[in-house]
């Protein structure tokens, strides 16, 4: 399922009423007579018993994504998979104990060692009675999983001395009903092929680039979501998805990886062919060129200032803030068990300075453009089913809010609408939207060029650094993400790291710039945007889809969050970077065959 939606105005659709929407409607239908049938469900181990109270479910909610997918990858001009399909994929929750003390939060919630019937996949055909079959044995499942991960948590707390003050597991929220209808725009199935197959052709031309691909995948649809509070939703739930990889090999071995993503919420809104085509091409160039570029010695670094151009900047701050904006509370878990949970770096700074006192950022889901751009990073309700709202984060400089899902926490209590992600431990995670960074005191990046000169010549240094472009959503190997993650502990960065540049050059102090490669962060994190000196007066837009992988990992599927960054451009006083210290590949042995097709 996709947790995405449509920047739609919302919020209760008038056009026909709850009760006949939902009587035309036959997965509504099933999801509500299902729902009421379920809130008698109880744990009776002998006839007549009734159970324990905490057996009771206080909350359940269905959230059911309809779907259908064209998607088509090709490489070099030749299609190497096509697939069209429909299905539909179930979130079944269900929530027993109370608001106060349930089973989520827990290191093992959600897991239940029993048997179970296999209900995937689900009916794609509106059959009443199947769909509530799998309802009912789904909802069966989730159900003795609640209540198995309850007696976990309780014995896992009965082993922990000198318990703090225990929050409440889960907050109230005001039901929403809305009842949009769904759009789903034909797919030109045959043109999209050839679209995909022609910029895949690109990188032809281009012998340095040793292997490539280009995929488009077109998800629309609804999402469905009733839950036992009286929130009934039926929203349209689509996002389109243009991806380019491409990767070459300099000639001491060291890899080059690069890629690209163009994302919409709207079939007719995604990049046209010519834009596609200028991307795609300058995607090659960038590998081409960084091929070719020198690389710094093993073991050097360098200590100085740095210019993160606009789209750099809107890159660095969708990871630091937008991994650190959302904090969720530690599973319980029994004690000296390990746990592997990466809390947020701004967990305890809240009215704290966490950028300078001119920055300003708000997360806007209600927003749908920005000068006349579409932006992606909005949704009309969040898994939870709540409508989102405006956060402001940062103010002047402090931390000011957090982006919050039903979790209470210990600086919050109720949810702002941003529950897009899984959570793990049986909640949701927060994700940003529409994050808008704004300065009240920008200059041109062209006197930002000079400032970083001045600082070279002031410091008796040959160069400072620019930075144009990170690998951001990350575009190499889950190894290389690894790799990278270590470092970034090692160096007494976060262990979330910040992802490599891509285009990175050295600026001398007469002006010209040296793209290098094989460069990467030593010691950036959230501690870092604290010093940063300036901003430019340019800004630019960037989205991209949050996944919920590290680094946004480029192709990963699962629930998807696109977002959107506008940002302008950031000089530091000064940054570390390093040589990555990876042992570096041989180089191919047999040459490449030729591209011309002789």
């Amino acid at each position: 399922m996709l947790a995405l939606g449509l920047p739609v105005a919302l919020r209760v659709l008038r056009a026909q009423s709850p009760a006949s929407a939902l009587d035309d409607d036959i997965l509504l239908r099933a999801m509500r007579d299902e729902l009421q049938r379920s809130r008698q469900l109880r744990v009776s181990n002998t006839p007549g018993s009734a159970g324990s109270p905490d057996d009771v479910p206080y909350f359940i909610s269905y959230n059911i994504g309809d779907e259908e997918d064209f998607s088509v990858t090709a490489s070099l001009g030749a299609v190497t998979s096509s697939a069209r399909n429909r299905f539909r994929v179930p979130q079944i929750e269900v929530r027993v104990g109370s608001y106060d003390f349930d089973n989520t939060g827990h290191v093992y919630s959600g897991f239940y060692s029993g048997s179970r019937f296999d209900t995937q996949p689900w009916s794609v055909d509106d059959d009443y009675l199947n769909l509530r079959q799998s309802l009912w044995l789904a909802t069966d499942y989730a159900y003795k999983a609640a209540v198995e991960s309850l007696s976990r948590k309780r014995a896992s707390l009965s082993n922990i001395a000198g318990q703090s003050e225990r929050l409440p597991d889960y907050s109230k929220a005001e039901p929403a009903v809305s009842l949009a209808k769904s759009r789903v725009v034909r797919v030109d199935e045959a043109a999209w092929e050839a679209r995909i197959i022609k910029l895949s052709a690109i990188f032809a031309a281009y012998p340095e680039v040793r292997a490539s691909g280009v995929e488009i995948h077109i998800n629309q649809g609804s999402t469905y979501y009733v839950n036992t509070e009286g929130a009934t939703l039926r929203y349209p739930d689509s996002v389109i998805w243009m991806i380019a990889r491409a990767e070459g090999q300099s000639a001491d071995g060291m890899p080059i990886r690069d890629g690209l993503s163009m994302q919409a919420l709207e079939l007719e809104k995604i990049a046209g062919e010519k834009d596609m085509t200028l991307a795609v091409t300058a995607l090659a160039e960038r590998v081409t060129a960084r091929v070719n570029a020198p690389a710094p010695p093993p073991g050097e670094t360098y200590v100085g200032p740095v210019i993160f151009e606009p789209l750099a900047a809107a890159q660095l701050f969708a990871q630091l803030l937008g991994d650190n904006l959302r904090v969720q509370r530690r599973p319980i878990a029994d004690p000296n068990r390990p746990l592997n949970f990466l809390s947020s770096e701004f967990e305890s700074r809240m009215n704290s300075r966490v950028l300078p006192e001119w920055i300003d950022v708000i997360d806007d889901p209600t927003q749908t453009e920005f000068q006349g751009k579409a932006l992606v990073g909005g949704y009309p309700f969040d898994l939870e089913g709540v409508a989102p709202k405006p956060v402001s984060v940062i103010e002047k400089g402090v931390l000011k809010n957090f982006l919050t899902t039903r979790q209470p926490g210990r600086v919050w209590s109720g949810s702002n609408g941003h529950a897009r992600l899984p959570g793990g431990s049986g909640t949701h995670g927060a994700a940003i939207s529409n994050l808008f960074v704004r300065t009240s005191r920008g200059e041109p990046l062209a006197a930002l060029k000079a400032r970083l000169i001045q600082m070279c010549k002031d410091r008796d240094k040959p160069y400072g650094m620019l930075v144009r472009r990170l690998d951001f959503p990350f575009a190499a190997s889950g190894a290389d993400l690894q790799s990278l993650m270590a470092a970034s502990t090692q160096s007494g960065g976060s262990v979330r790291a910040v992802s490599p540049p891509v285009l990175i050059y050295r600026v001398y102090t007469d002006g010209r710039e040296e793209l290098v490669r094989g460069l990467r962060f030593r010691g950036v994190s959230t501690r870092s945007l604290r010093e940063i000196e300036a901003a430019s007066t340019e800004t630019t837009l960037f989205d991209f889809i949050s996944n919920g992988a590290p680094l946004a990992l480029l192709g990963s599927f699962g629930i998807l969050a696109p977002a959107t960054v506008v940002a302008p451009g950031l000089l530091f006083e000064e940054l570390e970077l390093e040589r990555s210290q990876e042992p570096l590949p041989k180089p191919v042995i047999v040459p490449p065959p030729g591209r011309s097709g002789a």
